[in-house]
């Protein structure tokens, strides 16, 4: 699904530009229910979605599945990963409250229970982000999906934790297979960061993980072991 028209200002010449910085993008990460088939519950979002997507102001909906959980926790074929593009918050808030009372809304919400989900928008360095250019359909490119609530560290201190979440980045950055990243921040819970990683393909996402000079550096212990992924966190093959 292509981007659709979204915010819009005009110029003085009196040309319509767009303005991709407020958009909203909803991440849900979705565990299928017990007794409920997969192809139930795809079935079920298929049809919510065509109907959220013939909606104004959204566009770009997204889904990905792990093949990575760093908890090692999660029923791997049973987790689906969603992402939508708003144009802004009110658009976001206006038909997420329209929707419940769509006859589409019950048999999928009531397929899967939300294991996150936010509301987010990316951090002034990454606006603005097409969300059909992460990790696109096709380019055999993977997503890693980090979801943090800050509340939850001891005595958090939010400056260490953007130097050390900063000088990760750097690090990371240089690695062979890196092609992209973007970090998030909830405009619902101020508490909740994400950060999406695109690696080349899934060969590249594992060498770097397995790599022990990267894995065992300063910039990785220190962020990693201070501020671990404590909500969600896997990689993912892209299915849309």
């Amino acid at each position: 699904i292509g981007l659709t028209l979204q915010s819009c200002d005009k110029d003085d010449d009196d040309t319509i530009t767009v303005n991709k910085n407020d958009d909203v993008f909803e991440l849900a990460v979705r565990k299928i229910n017990s007794g409920v088939s997969i192809n139930d519950f795809t079935t079920a979002r298929d049809a919510f979605v065509a109907r959220l997507m013939a909606q104004d102001g959204t566009s770009n909906d997204r889904e990905v599945q792990p093949f990575f959980d760093f908890s090692n926790s999660l029923p791997l074929d049973s987790i689906y990963i969603g992402m939508t593009q708003y144009e802004d918050v009110n658009t976001y808030t206006t038909l997420g409250t329209e929707a419940q009372n769509w006859a589409e809304a019950a048999p999928f919400l009531s397929s899967f229970t939300p294991l996150a989900f936010e509301a987010l928008q990316p951090l002034e360095a990454y606006k603005p982000v097409n969300l059909a250019e992460l990790a696109p359909l096709g380019s055999d490119n993977v997503l890693e999906i980090a979801v943090r609530d800050l509340s939850a560290y001891q005595n958090f201190n939010q400056a260490d934790y953007e130097t050390k979440r900063d000088a990760f980045l750097t690090a990371l950055a240089q690695q062979n297979g890196f092609v992209r990243e973007v970090q998030w921040q909830s405009v619902t819970n101020s508490n909740v960061v994400v950060g999406m990683t695109v690696y080349q393909n899934q060969t590249a996402a594992v060498t770097i993980l397995s790599d022990t000079n990267f894995t065992g550096s300063s910039a990785v212990t220190d962020f990693l072991g201070t501020y671990p992924p404590n909500t969600v966190a896997t990689i993912n093959n892209v299915l849309k």
